[in-house]
């Protein structure tokens, strides 16, 4: 039995240390395997440690070189707008956190190098994002939350008074409704429900849910109190109308059905069918691909329309000088990142009156007035900012044209109404832009102040039934 057992253990590793004091003396130490390992094990785990620390340190420091020492852009071109400025310090600011919180979005806005960084993750990562829809030749991605549609609110169209909305703009309007109304989305954001389909974006319209008899009261209070002013109202569809594919009609209200809506609730205004005849050109490229507007030929038939509903001379389109601007990019791609739309742009196409025209520029208190072009030169533009040919929304414009009928017309817009100024040059001899959202005068004083003969209300569906609205009613309080 001991044999056995003596015959089965093996000896134990020693080492052999020749003692100093006494010559040919050896000590054997005995070394256990398990220890043995368990150091090694412990050099192997201190040596990635330290490799990691160094690694990562690198990373930091390589990062924050990146980000503070290397030169910080102050354009992006590809959303067409100036980028965050460094703060200016104050003690106020500081102990507020502004001064923080500024400084951190400079950092974040700033980065160099921005637009490849957004290239790479709109080509990489943004592909991730969004929900896929549809099968291999049609697919579509859904950027936004979405919404649940629901079953149409039906209302009754509401009488009119000056009473009725002197008190407060909420209760301007009394309606009778079959199921509680919900706010329209405030100001037509366009951050959510942006569908990107066919290589085009579509933004996605959420309802008017009785807003449309608001904006429609508040439209009628201007005839009210401007009786011997043509007043029309022209609401625009977006894309949404015509370019949903049927597979994805549920995810989007009604244009059409709120406008009939809309029209029938006027008071002696005239309403301007603009989407029968959007509809009609619609195979045509009449709406960007790329952007929630439209294009100006898409415009020029609203355009058409209204003058022909206001029995003024309208141009034909060969009467015009046609400029095409190719690699156009929009707005949309800016909500969504959407490599879709960056890797397919489209052209930008606008038209120039031959007639010459006396374009004056005002701020939104209609001072300071100053020379001005119909249109801006797009050279220096992105193309990402094609569209602001058009110019900016914050200003009052006056056009003198050789249109000799004795008209002004003074256009009450959003954004969409920007692109219908060129195509209304020879229609009316004087005409006045105004932004709804940048008017800080009262604008009946106004219409009164130009001799105004006509007034349009020219907005998307998104401002006519949004927060945007409001302001209709508000330029009347000032």
């Amino acid at each position: 039995m001991t044999d056995n057992k003596n015959k089965n253990s093996l000896p134990e590793p020693s080492i052999s240390i020749e003692a100093s004091d006494r010559a040919g003396a050896s000590i054997d130490v005995s070394i256990k395997p398990k220890k043995l390992k368990k150091q090694q094990r412990k050099k192997a785990l201190n040596f990635i440690s330290l490799a990691n620390i160094v690694a990562i340190s690198a990373i930091f420091a390589g990062g924050f070189v990146y980000v503070t020492l290397l030169p910080h852009e102050t354009k992006a071109d590809d959303e067409n707008r100036y980028l965050t400025k460094f703060p200016e310090f104050s003690a106020k600011s500081y102990a507020s956190g502004e001064f923080t919180e500024g400084v951190a979005d400079y950092f974040d806005d700033t980065v160099h190098d921005r637009a490849h960084i957004k290239e790479f993750i709109s080509d990489y990562i943004m592909q991730l994002k969004g929900r896929k829809y549809g099968a291999d030749g049609e697919e579509a991605e859904l950027f936004g939350s979405g919404f649940e549609k629901k079953a149409a609110v039906i209302t009754t169209a509401p009488v009119t008074t000056a009473a009725s909305v002197s008190t407060s703009v909420t209760t301007a309007v009394p309606e009778a409704t079959t199921a509680p109304a919900e706010e329209a989305p405030a100001d037509g954001e366009l951050t959510n429900n942006i569908l990107i389909v066919n290589k085009r974006g579509v933004t996605l319209y959420s309802g008017a849910w009785g807003a449309e008899q608001e904006y429609a009261s508040y439209v009628s209070l201007y005839k009210e109190k401007l009786p011997d002013v043509n007043v029309y109202s022209m609401v625009l569809p977006t894309s949404s109308s015509f370019y949903l594919p049927e597979k994805y009609q549920n995810l989007a209200y009604s244009e059409k059905e709120d406008f009939d809506r809309l029209d029938a609730a006027l008071h002696n205004v005239i309403p301007i069918d603009a989407y029968s005849i959007l509809d009609a050109h619609k195979d045509e490229a009449i709406y960007s691909r790329t952007d929630h507007h439209w294009q100006p030929l898409g415009a020029y038939y609203a355009a058409q329309q209204f003058a022909l509903t206001a029995g003024v001379p309208y141009p034909e389109l060969s009467e015009y000088e046609t400029v095409t601007l190719p690699g156009y990019v929009g707005t949309l791609y800016m909500y969504t990142q959407s490599a879709t739309l960056m890797n397919n742009p489209e052209d930008f196409v606008y038209y120039k009156p031959k007639t010459p025209v006396t374009v004056t520029q005002y701020n939104t208190r209609f001072e300071n007035p100053v020379a001005a072009n119909l249109l801006l030169d797009p050279s220096y533009m992105a193309n990402s900012g094609y569209y602001m040919v058009f110019g900016a929304d914050e200003r009052i414009v006056h056009v003198n044209t050789e249109c000799k009928n004795g008209r002004t017309l003074v256009i009450f817009k959003d954004s969409y109404g920007n692109a219908l100024l060129p195509m209304l040059t020879g229609s009316f001899e004087n005409i006045y832009l105004c932004d709804i959202r940048y008017f800080d005068l009262n604008a009946v004083d106004f219409i009164n102040r130009v001799g105004a003969t006509d007034l349009l209300f020219a907005m998307c569906s998104f401002s006519a039934v949004g927060g945007n609205r409001n302001c209709i009613y508000n330029n009347l309080t000032k």
